[in-house]
């Protein structure tokens, strides 16, 4: 007897792609931050993380909460940076890449500042719901 699994793709790689396609040489895109002896020379960064989220409609859809934060030594930049993923993944609808298509996207929460350890960079952060299904 088989076994029909879903198999959902993987939306954190998803975003960071679409968003490191967007950014180009604008931003260092990833999804772990930089080791500290390297982490300010990559400035500005934008980290992409999959913090939660859960399958819809008999598991058809997954609705992953992907946070996102931008690192910079400069606030206007950070917010900048902030406002143009905003923008981008709220874009993302209809992308289709690395084994999924997007077919909603949602704000959680808005950008805000994050604290940070590190006094010589300014953190903003925000989350957006997408929903995704295989392609």
């Amino acid at each position: 007897m088989a076994i029909s699994i879903t198999v959902f793709p993987d939306a954190e790689l998803m975003a960071m792609n679409f968003l490191a396609e967007y950014f180009g040489e604008d931003a260092f895109v990833c999804s772990t931050a930089p080791e500290a002896g390297s982490f300010e020379e990559l400035l500005p960064i934008v980290r992409v993380s999959r913090i939660g989220g859960t399958w819809r409609v008999r598991k058809a859809l997954d609705e992953p909460s992907i946070d996102v934060d931008v690192w910079s030594t400069d606030a206007a930049l950070s917010h900048s940076l902030a406002n143009r993923a905003r923008g981008a993944l709220e874009g993302m609808v209809g992308d289709q890449r690395d084994g999924g298509l997007v077919t909603f996207s949602s704000e959680i929460s808005g950008p805000g500042r994050r604290p940070d350890e590190n006094p010589k960079v300014y953190r903003i952060g925000f989350t957006v719901g997408l929903c995704v299904r295989p392609a």
